[in-house]
Parts: C-alpha cells; sequence; structure tokens
C-alpha cells in the first residue's frame, strides 16, 4: 500500500480528499495535517517509523508557513518522501518553486476525484517502475530513467504485444489492484468472463511488466498452481 499523508488548513477540503484518496486502490490515508508544523512533525516522526509516509498531498496555502516552506523543511532534514503540491494559485512563479523541491505532480483547486486519481495511478505506475526491474543495486539505462519521467508526466503507455488488447489489460489490472491478495488465472478468468487461458496471458504479461507478482499457491493438490498478486 502507498501511504500517503493529506495536508490542507481546509477541515472539509481536507476530509474530502482523504476520502478521494481512500477510494483509489493501493492507497491508505496515514492522516491529515491541517498546518505546516503538524505536517513536518508527522513526517519526522513516521520517517524513523517501519511505514513511514509515501506520497503527501501537499496545500501550498497553509496557516502558519506554505506548502513550498514544508517542501523545503523536508529536503533541509532529508525526509524522503514525495510531494503532490495542491493550489489555487496559478502564478508561474508557485509552478516554478514547486518543480524546484522535486514535486512529482501539481493539482490546481478545485479538483475532482477523477483528477486526483489519473495523478496517484501515474505515481502508483512511476514507483512499480522505480522499485521493480531497475532496483537499487541494478544501474539504470537512459531508458529507464525515459520512461520514469514519462509515467509522471501521464503519457500514454506504450500499446499491448500483439494479441492482446489494450481495454482487457486494464480490465485486468483494475481487478488485480482491487483483488485483496493473490488469486489464480482461473479466478480472475471468472470474475472477469474471460477463458482461464486469456487471463493467464494478461497476467503473465503483467508479471513481466511488473505490475502484479506470481507465486506457486501453496498445498494445493496435485499439480502446482500458479497465482497472481497485485504489487501495490
Amino acid at each position: 500500500m502507498i501511504r500517503v499523508l493529506v495536508v490542507d488548513d481546509e477541515p472539509l477540503t481536507g476530509a474530502a480528499h482523504a476520502q478521494y484518496v481512500a477510494r483509489c486502490p493501493g492507497f491508505e490515508v496515514s492522516g491529515v495535517a491541517r498546518n505546516g508544523r503538524s505536517a513536518l512533525h508527522a513526517l519526522r516522526e513516521r520517517a524513523a517509523s517501519p511505514a513511514p509516509v509515501d506520497l503527501v498531498l501537499l496545500d501550498v496555502n497553509l496557516p502558519d508557513m506554505s506548502g513550498l516552506e514544508v517542501a523545503h523543511a523536508l529536503r533541509t532534514h532529508r525526509v524522503s518522501v514525495d510531494l503532490l503540491v495542491v493550489t489555487a494559485h496559478r502564478d508561474t512563479a508557485t509552478v516554478r518553486e514547486a518543480m524546484s523541491v522535486g514535486a512529482v505532480g501539481f493539482l490546481m483547486k478545485p479538483f475532482t476525484f477523477e483528477d486526483l486519481r489519473v495523478k496517484l495511478v501515474s505515481y502508483a505506475q512511476y514507483r512499480r517502475a522505480l522499485d521493480g526491474p531497475a532496483r537499487e543495486d541494478t544501474p539504470m539505462e537512459q531508458a529507464d530513467v525515459d520512461r520514469l519521467f514519462t509515467v509522471l508526466e501521464g503519457q500514454p503507455a506504450e500499446a499491448p504485444p500483439k494479441g492482446l488488447a489494450a481495454e482487457t489489460l486494464a480490465k485486468v489490472a483494475e481487478h488485480m489492484r482491487s483483488a485483496r491478495g493473490f488469486s489464480s488465472a482461473g479466478e480472475v478468468a471468472l470474475g472477469l468472463g474471460l477463458s482461464r487461458v486469456t487471463a493467464r496471458r494478461y497476467l503473465e504479461h503483467m508479471c513481466d511488466t511488473g505490475e502484479v507478482e506470481r507465486r506457486a499457491r501453496r498445498g494445493a493438490p496435485g499439480r502446482p498452481e500458479l497465482e497472481y498478486g497485485w504489487r501495490g
């Protein structure tokens, strides 16, 4: 699960944004902070815990300090967390400064659930690409880096291999995101109205792209059966 801290000084807005995050499969709300100091305290405290915050939905307009000042403080104290900056300001200077502190995304207020969902899906894909085939102990190629930026920019992904339909691939991905635990190809096929062979082809492709992982199902009688789980 990707842990998200929502930072917004307006109680109703903060609660609404937290509900948006909670509706997205693979994401959970770590908390809601009403000002910059509370956000910094929560992030520093969680950074030393087994479950640090991964992403901050950070409003720029806060009562005690700006969200951008919070971002600078996080960098100064070397708190490793990604930032999705939220603001009603539309001036170039704000956008430029948000980019300078390493924001992975930018949302203009007011925004809809779908606006945020698109950003979170892109962020989840970015995390999978970063944590998947190109891990810390594996040198990255230029194509790997380019792919990361492409994902964050929300550009369309490459077309699926020949024989796989983009629409079906999206349905299988959404099914796996929403599922709890691991499922066999037969179980996925039953849930989506596909044949077992077809479901397995899509699942194997998603294993190759790092979106899902496979393992042998324990305790299954006879021939070992593979099961698949979402990496989110």
